[in-house]
């Protein structure tokens, strides 16, 4: 299956382009907010496009982050219920609890496109300091719950947790 392996790699190059996009957008973000800073404390006009910019990577930056972090199992879960489980009953729970992520990650996606595509069929505009095709920025939205869902899919398929290990069964 030399295809899939292609494909696999193609997706794992997105997965992880977009995590670094987001490290990128996050040391550029804080970048803006010091010049800001610094422009206003020295008395100087900043551009209202520093603005603009961090409200953008605000919306982005957890879209582009967030498949890469259930990739690496980095969400935040409650462990209390599972903490008193058996192991078997922990791993049925997980699984269902995987199930409703999927289908969950893939309704918004499905939803997060048609609203993106509306727009782009609309040519409808995010009008702040610059005007941009709102799609662009609607767009990371259904990307994003897409490659989550394919990533908690991933785990289900696997019978594998996408939970962290429990703080409890850490201790030696």
């Amino acid at each position: 299956m030399p295809v899939l392996r292609y494909v696999a790699r193609a997706y794992d190059a997105v997965l992880y382009g977009m995590a670094y996009l987001a490290g990128f957008l996050m040391a550029a973000m804080m970048t803006v907010i010091f010049v800001d800073v610094v422009l206003r404390n020295l008395g100087y006009q900043s551009s209202s496009h520093f603005f603009t910019f961090t409200e953008y990577a605000l919306l982005v930056i957890p879209c582009l982050g967030a498949p890469w972090m259930v990739r690496e199992k980095g969400h935040i879960y409650v462990e209390i219920l599972l903490m008193y489980l058996s192991p078997r009953a922990r791993l049925r729970v997980t699984m269902a609890i995987g199930a409703c992520c999927v289908a969950v990650c893939a309704v918004l996606a499905w939803y997060g496109f048609g609203v993106t595509l509306n727009d782009f069929l609309q040519n409808e505009k995010d009008v702040r300091s610059l005007d941009m095709p709102r799609w662009t920025v609607v767009g990371f939205i259904p990307l994003s719950f897409a490659m989550m869902a394919v990533e908690f899919l991933r785990f289900v398929v696997r019978g594998e947790s996408f939970l962290a290990p429990i703080a409890a069964t850490e201790e030696p």
